[in-house]
C-alpha cells in the first residue's frame, strides 16, 4: 500500500484546475479527497470572502493577503488535510503556498518588500504541520488563461490586474519547485480541456497507486 498522498495543484488564471479538481471525486471515489485554499475549512470560508469578495479586497495590500493566506493554510492543513491524509486518503488541494509564493511575494510585491515578504513566506512555510508531497503546476499563458475566464463571467479582482502580474505569476509558479524538496509536474494547461485532463488523472492515477 502506498503512502498517503498530499497533493497541491496550482496555476494562472483559467489553467482549468478548478474544473480538473472537481472530475476527481466521481472518477475515485473515496480514495481521493478534494479541497481548495484560501476555503478548505470553515474558517477559511470567511478568509475566502474577505480577499476575494469583500469591496475593500482589491486594496489589501500583498503582506496583508500573504498574512491572511497563511492563517487560512494553518487552519486547514492542521483540521483538514492532516486528519484525511493520517486516514489514508489521498488529499487534493486547488491552490497550496505555490500560489502564495506566486501572488503575494513575487508579483504582488516591489522592489522594496520582495526580501521581506520571501523571509516571511519561508517562516510561515516552517510553521506547517503538513505540505504537499507533490505540486502539480498547470502552466498557462496568462493572455490563453484571462481570455477563458473572461468567458465564464466569473470575473473577480485578481483577473483585471496588469497582464505583467499574471506574467510574473507564472514564472514564480514555474520556479517554485527548485526551492522545494517536495516533487512537482508541470502540464502544459494551453491545450485543449481534455488533453490536460488525460494528463493530469494519469498523474493521480500513478500517486494513489494505479487506480482505473
Amino acid at each position: 500500500m502506498k503512502t498517503p498522498k498530499y497533493i497541491a495543484v496550482d496555476g494562472g488564471e483559467g489553467s482549468g484546475k478548478s474544473t480538473l479538481i472537481k472530475t476527481l471525486p466521481d472518477i475515485f471515489g473515496e480514495l481521493v479527497f478534494t479541497t481548495r485554499e484560501p476555503g478548505g475549512s470553515p474558517d477559511g470560508k470567511v478568509i475566502r470572502r474577505v480577499l476575494l469578495n469583500h469591496p475593500f479586497s482589491p486594496m489589501a495590500g500583498a503582506e496583508a493577503e500573504l498574512h491572511l493566506m497563511f492563517v487560512d493554510r494553518y487552519d486547514h492543513v492542521k483540521e483538514v488535510v492532516k486528519p484525511k491524509v493520517d486516514a489514508g486518503i489521498c488529499v487534493v488541494t486547488d491552490r497550496s503556498d505555490a500560489s502564495s509564493w506566486a501572488y503575494q511575494v513575487n508579483a504582488g510585491s516591489n522592489i522594496a518588500t520582495r526580501g521581506i515578504l520571501e523571509a516571511k513566506f519561508w517562516e510561515y512555510r516552517k510553521g506547517l504541520v503538513l505540505v504537499p508531497l507533490l505540486y502539480v503546476v498547470l502552466d498557462v499563458d496568462p493572455e490563453v488563461g484571462l481570455s477563458r475566464r473572461k468567458a465564464t463571467n466569473r470575473v473577480n479582482h485578481i483577473d483585471t490586474r496588469p497582464i505583467e502580474f499574471h506574467q510574473m505569476v507564472r514564472r514564480a509558479l514555474l520556479e517554485f519547485p527548485n526551492y522545494i524538496q517536495s516533487r512537482s509536474v508541470i502540464i502544459d494547461a494551453n491545450r485543449p480541456l481534455e488533453d490536460v485532463k488525460k494528463d493530469f488523472l494519469a498523474v493521480i492515477r500513478r500517486e494513489i497507486g494505479g487506480f482505473s
